[in-house]
């Protein structure tokens, strides 16, 4: 499967989907979709915007922390990082 999204939510957000919307989760997202409708049931509400975008999210952050595990970031030192916020704040 591939790792491409084509998820476009904003309908559903605005509530105004319809039978035609189409959503297309990665398999990452769709995992995550599951799980949190599944913990939406138990807890007797169902959001399936909220779901979307949680799965969405949680998505997004796995991909980030196996980037991190990798070793794909980028470290700063405390001055490094205060001399970064400054530049960008002036």
């Amino acid at each position: 499967m591939t790792d491409t999204q084509t998820i476009n939510y904003e309908k559903i957000l605005a509530n105004e989907a319809d039978e035609d919307t189409k959503i297309t989760f990665t398999p990452r997202e769709l995992k995550f979709f599951a799980l949190e409708l599944k913990d939406m049931i138990a807890a007797g509400e169902f959001d399936i915007a909220k779901a979307l975008h949680s799965a969405r999210f949680y998505a997004e952050m796995a991909r980030r922390t196996e980037n991190i595990k990798a070793g794909h970031y980028v470290e700063f030192t405390a001055e490094e990082w205060e001399k970064f916020v400054n530049e960008k704040t002036v």
